[in-house]
């Protein structure tokens, strides 16, 4: 899993969510487009597979995956494609940092 850390870099109380994507919103953008799943993959530099995975819900987006997927939706923001969802334990955060 995924996480956002805001406002700390530890955990010291600061607020960690995990960051979950806006699946509908980017197949929009993929049908404005006229791209496969394939074609964003390949646009973005990353492999099919990762792309089916997060489309699917089998995988969350990480940093790189959200780095590039902006890169390549010239005009589309973080917001549009992504939320915030729900807090994370210290024990959550520690597993999976």
């Amino acid at each position: 899993m995924w996480y956002i850390l805001i406002a700390k870099r530890e955990w010291d109380g600061g607020v960690k969510v995990r960051v979950k994507i806006k699946h509908e919103k980017l197949r929009e953008y993929m049908r404005r487009n006229n791209w496969s799943e394939k074609d964003l993959a390949e646009k973005m530099g990353v492999s099919y597979v990762t792309v089916y995975r997060v489309l699917r819900k089998k995988r969350e987006p990480g940093n790189e995956f959200i780095a590039k997927l902006l890169n390549v939706l010239k005009g589309a923001t973080f917001e549009e494609l992504f939320y915030l969802d729900g807090a994370v334990t210290k024990r959550e955060w520690e597993v999976n940092k």
